[in-house]
């Protein structure tokens, strides 16, 4: 298994710790990660939390901080060039995942509706995006668009929350599967849990975690 890891300060802590609500959280957190593999936070003087990437069988990237611990899916390939180096990259396509592309996809991501319209005036956002980052081949944008667009999220977080903890309805520690309102649901824990325990329930190549099922 290919394992990186991240220290991160209050500047990424920052975005780990914001609710994530929808697709689009999901995805800008991931451009942000892309960068932090290359470019990680300079000068922490206070280390809040760690990020850390696994590509095996399982290819997910798991985020750590005082206060919550949760998971997405890691949807590219990673190989690396020497110590200071990663090439990232789709192993469909073979796309490099640029600073620049990962810097321009962020700006289309975060037009809150955007990619609601029409094709034709999406279309048109992308192209004058692409100009203002002096970027040259839509066509690559368009792939890595789609990709994240349509990727299947995988997300699950850990959480310890006393503040609504309500005996078996929602336990102290609990696993929350997905973050729509409208498909979420817990899974309660015996105890607290630490982030080695969840990326062992969630890697295949161990053994199962087991639910035990009340009458």
């Amino acid at each position: 298994m290919k394992i990186i890891e991240r220290k991160i300060g209050e500047f990424f802590s920052e975005k780990v710790l914001r609710p994530v609500r929808n697709k689009q959280d999901v995805i800008l957190l991931l451009l942000e990660t892309l960068k932090l593999i290359n470019d990680s936070e300079k000068g922490i003087v206070n280390e809040r939390g760690r990020v850390i990437i696994c590509i095996d069988k399982m290819s997910r990237v798991f985020y750590e901080t005082n206060k919550k611990a949760f998971s997405i899916c890691f949807p590219f390939s990673i190989e690396e060039k020497d110590e200071r180096y990663f090439r990232i990259y789709d192993s469909l396509t073979d796309v490099e995942i640029t600073l620049q592309m990962i810097s321009l996809l962020i700006s289309i991501f975060k037009k809150d509706g955007k990619l609601g319209e029409s094709l034709e005036s999406v279309m048109d956002f992308i192209i004058e995006s692409a100009e203002d980052y002096e970027y040259k081949n839509i066509d690559d944008i368009w792939r890595m668009l789609f990709k994240l667009w349509y990727m299947e999220e995988g997300y699950i977080r850990y959480d310890y929350d006393p503040e609504h903890e309500n005996k078996e309805i929602h336990p102290l520690y609990h696993l929350d599967v997905n973050y729509s309102s409208g498909v979420t649901y817990k899974i309660g824990l015996n105890g607290a849990l630490q982030i080695g325990g969840l990326k062992k329930i969630l890697d295949t190549t161990t053994d199962c975690a087991y639910l035990t099922v009340k009458s």
